[in-house]
């Protein structure tokens, strides 16, 4: 391939099943990447445990971003030069923190006032035990701890309607806080986005290349509408679980023919070897 490119993708119902949180039918594709030196960077809503366990398990050892763009992770020694930039970075043992967010006890905080004075009706990661958890996402044990591990976002079950749900965003922006719709839950976050540490890291990777590179980014759902907004080549991946996200505009949209990491695959494979 001439073209630099950068693979950035949501995680579940992109990569993952929706259902079983598999990545099998998705190999080929990953394999194809390894081979030719395309870094895949997970930009997910899951937790940096969750999000690092994967990494450890696909041989992944690139950049990757968690809680909805709160934070990004990047190896030590993997860019040689860094941005001036007046992004907070922090030593996490094998790699830079860079904070895009607000820590987690802040965000509660904020919810806790918040909810002194309104009657909005959802249930908070916070309150939830890790067994109600597995209940409602389907994980293992472990994995439902790992979730439960936030830093930087607190994910609600919402239990109202969706116009309630449309007015509960907009007093907490009042509050400086983001809401964004997931696959499976409201998260609650600081001022950032998918999109803010990604359009960061593609920075970084062409001041140390001296080159341009092409992003693509695939996602299913709400929350990955900023990212697919900022990507040179946007994929949505179908989803069994809810509609997908609505990109207005945007000079390379493409749509996968199938679900999940079928439709990732044969999506990835299609753009990088045409």
């Amino acid at each position: 391939m001439d073209k630099h490119y950068i693979i950035a993708t949501d995680l579940d119902g992109t990569l993952l099943d929706h259902s079983t949180y598999k990545f099998h039918k998705a190999v080929p594709a990953l394999e194809y990447c390894q081979q030719q030196d395309v870094p895949i960077i997970f930009n997910t809503s899951k937790t940096y445990a969750e999000t690092e366990h994967l990494c450890r398990v696909l041989d992944n050892n690139h950049p990757f971003i968690i809680e909805n763009g709160s934070a990004m992770y990047i190896p030590k020694d993997y860019f040689a030069k860094e941005l001036d930039s007046d992004i907070e970075r922090f030593d996490a043992g094998a790699y830079w923190l860079y904070k895009f967010g607000l820590n987690r006890n802040e965000i509660l905080s904020r919810l806790t006032r918040f909810a002194k004075t309104q009657s909005f009706q959802y249930q908070g990661f916070s309150t939830m035990t890790t067994r109600e958890l597995c209940r409602c996402t389907g994980l293992s044990l472990p994995k439902a701890a790992e979730a439960k591990e936030r830093q930087f976002s607190e994910p609600l079950l919402w239990l109202d309607n969706s116009e309630n749900q449309a007015s509960f965003a907009k007093h907490l922006k009042l509050l400086g806080l983001n809401v964004i719709k997931g696959g499976r839950f409201v998260h609650v976050l600081g001022q950032s986005d998918k999109a803010k540490p990604l359009e960061y890291l593609k920075r970084l990777y062409e001041l140390n290349s001296g080159s341009e590179h092409t992003l693509i980014a695939l996602g299913d759902s709400a929350n990955d509408k900023a990212m697919l907004e900022t990507a040179d080549i946007a994929v949505v991946i179908e989803s069994p679980a809810h509609q997908d996200p609505v990109i207005d505009i945007h000079p390379h949209l493409i749509r996968s023919r199938f679900q999940g990491p079928i439709g990732w695959n044969e999506t990835v494979l299609d753009i990088l070897q045409r």
